[in-house]
């Protein structure tokens, strides 16, 4: 005969026990998976829109195309992907900008407008306006231009703020004049990471040999300006450094161009020749150079790359070296660049 298995009460209520237990693990198991994933989401985000400032910095430093072709494509899987980030206004902005400096101009526009559009209330709305602004007159469209800068200026949020000030003065120009830049208020100085990305200025002048000196005349190689003076501790705490990087590198087409702002010639040659200083010297004694880089104190530095731009500002110990070292290898992997003016005095 078979043999029925009788459950008793006891064991009944035990197994429901087990039951009813391992569903509230599972539940809990599910609510913690969905929690975790709800996370990963926001965490991920995070990451791209740090990845995406990071390149934003690089480009602060040095403008190269490839870092700028990679910010594009990052921004734009990154509004794709997370159209509701809190941050995708700003990655919206650095998108349309990196497009117009690639020359994609009418691109650029596109993604300013759609910003515009789409997030009327937005931060970047601001700068949006503006970019756009300066994108048309890039095209010559000024018609196009005088409407982004005029809603800015009209704007009951942003009118009163900065950049409808820019927008202001630009509605006050002659259109002609306009080629997509922003204006420089009457009076104003660049500060010395304002000149990163513009082509350095050339100078004719005769150096502390009797030799004729001019930027133009080392384009091909990488040169650094320094500002300095015998009297400025700064200045000559640097020179052991500077010493090392130039006897470094001499040989690989880097050059060194010391514009000396000494009270006068004596201390300056005496220096020199103590300590040795091969590089090409000037005594900048009516300060024709140092006013052309709006120099206001020491030291200062500028470092410009084979094509006659400003790379660098203001290089200091270890900084100096590794930056000599990457522009070198740069500039010596290009081919030979033709003597062209850098620009006007």
């Amino acid at each position: 005969m078979f043999s029925r298995y009788v459950i008793d009460p006891q064991q009944k209520e035990n197994r429901d026990f087990s039951v009813h237990f391992i569903s509230i693990l599972t539940s809990l198991a599910l609510i913690g998976f969905c929690a975790n994933f709800a996370d990963a989401a926001p965490a991920k985000a995070g990451y791209k829109y740090q990845e995406i400032k990071a390149i934003t910095k690089d480009l602060k430093h040095r403008s190269k195309s490839e870092d700028l072709e990679k910010l594009v494509e990052k921004s734009r899987v990154f509004i794709t992907s997370h159209p509701k980030h809190k941050r995708v206004d700003e990655v919206y902005y650095l998108l349309g900008n990196a497009l117009v400096q690639l020359e994609q101009v009418e691109e650029g526009i596109k993604v300013f407008e759609e910003l515009i559009k789409d997030y009327p209330s937005a931060r970047y709305v601001e700068r949006c306006l503006l970019a756009l602004g300066l994108a048309y007159d890039k095209l010559r469209k000024h018609d196009a231009a005088d409407a982004a800068y005029e809603k800015l200026v009209n704007h009951p949020k942003y009118g009163s703020r900065s950049q409808a000030k820019f927008a202001k003065l630009l509605l006050e120009q002659d259109r002609t004049e306009r080629k997509g830049e922003l204006p420089k208020p009457p009076g104003a100085r660049m500060n010395p990471r304002d000149w990163i990305g513009h082509p350095a200025l050339d100078f004719q002048v005769t150096n502390l040999k009797g030799e004729e000196l001019s930027l133009q005349q080392y384009r091909g190689q990488v040169v650094l300006l320094d500002f300095w003076a015998t009297w400025c501790p700064p200045c000559i705490a640097q020179i052991p450094n500077l010493k090392k990087t130039y006897e470094k590198y001499k040989d690989q087409k880097f050059q060194v161009i010391g514009i000396s702002l000494d009270r006068s010639i004596e201390p300056l040659e005496t220096y020199i020749e103590e300590k040795n200083l091969e590089w090409v010297h000037y005594w900048d004694k009516s300060r024709k150079v140092s006013n052309i880089y709006q120099v206001r104190g020491v030291p200062s530095t500028f470092l410009i790359d084979g094509e006659g731009v400003i790379r660098k500002t203001n290089l200091h110990g270890s900084a100096l070296k590794k930056a000599v070292a990457e522009l070198l290898k740069e500039n010596l992997a290009k081919p030979e660049v033709k003597k062209e003016s850098t620009g006007s005095q």
